[in-house]
């Protein structure tokens, strides 16, 4: 009985004690979602509780609403990033250094609408490394707790028994099932908002068929890639134009990473705009290189 006793009071002094760094967001007056104290004066939400560019409120219980400013969004990722008008709360602690496995118990932390703090228990159901986005983003690790994400709870965090925050529950990155994005993405994605507002896209300006690599050209070639990605589009003047690549080229690698291996989206995204990438192919039967100068890809307008 004791130490039952002792594990709730454990759970209960931890809620408390990280919930001092989670509040209640809420755009427009609608729905409301979850956040962590990042900074002074920065939280960290869900990129649809951040969606609003107009009235963005954030509170605590007992707290005044305080408002906050948008200062970019990432739906790839999941992660928006607000400026508080004054400082609510201390930042939160996280872990940067994930040691996970699965098993251990997890606790997910989030607020109500009337800013009352909520929990939801469970453990680490799956734990692996870098993963992609079905839009092909990289998120730095894949934390599946085995926990119920109520309304609401997106956007807060997920701690292990150190108190320490693992990272920011989602449900939307993978249907029906909960994820946590790490510190790390949270870390390299609040940099670009900051900087930026936005979160710049590589772009190589071209549209690419996976293909398989004829086996006579393959021993021709010495080559041992079975597929490769043959070139069915370009754009007049972007990067990939630029660079001369050409219609009808099959494309073997972009940096280190094999086209056949992974899909194409994977793989440009692990490109940074404005540095060049070697991009080695076939065209005419014979292997060639090319430099690419990795463009921005242009946004949507809003």
């Amino acid at each position: 009985m004791g130490t039952w006793s002792e594990l709730s009071s454990e759970l209960s002094k931890a809620i408390e004690e990280v919930g001092r760094s989670v509040v209640t967001v809420q755009a427009d007056g609608g729905r409301t979602s979850s956040g962590i104290i990042l900074g002074e004066q920065t939280v960290v939400t869900t990129a649809r509780a951040a969606a609003s560019r107009e009235t963005i409120r954030v509170w605590m219980s007992s707290e005044k609403p305080v408002n906050a400013t948008l200062v970019g969004r990432d739906s790839d990722t999941d992660i928006g990033l607000l400026k508080l008008e004054m400082k609510i709360g201390p930042p939160a602690v996280f872990a940067e250094d994930l040691k996970l496995a699965v098993g251990p118990l997890v606790l997910a932390i989030g607020r109500t609408w009337r800013g009352n703090l909520v929990a939801s228990a469970g453990i680490l159901s799956g734990v692996m490394g870098e993963w992609h986005t079905f839009r092909g983003k990289k998120v730095e690790a894949f934390i599946r707790p085995d926990l119920s994400l109520h309304p609401g709870f997106s956007g807060g965090p997920l701690i292990g028994a150190d108190r320490k925050v693992i990272g920011m529950n989602t449900a939307v990155l993978r249907r029906g099932s909960p994820l946590a994005v790490p510190y790390l993405t949270i870390r390299r994605i609040a940099a670009a908002l900051s900087e930026k507002g936005y979160v710049p896209n590589p772009y190589l300006g071209l549209g690419l068929q996976p293909v398989r690599t004829p086996e006579s050209l393959k021993q021709k070639l010495n080559l041992t890639q079975d597929v490769g990605a043959l070139v069915v589009h370009l754009e007049s003047d972007g990067p990939a134009d630029k660079a001369g690549l050409q219609l009808g080229d099959i494309l073997l690698r972009v940096e280190e990473h094999n086209l056949g291996e992974r899909s194409t989206a994977s793989v440009v995204f692990q490109l940074t705009p404005n540095k060049e990438a070697r991009v080695d192919g076939i065209r005419g039967g014979q292997r060639f290189s090319s430099t690419v100068l990795v463009g921005e890809r242009p946004r949507r307008q809003a």
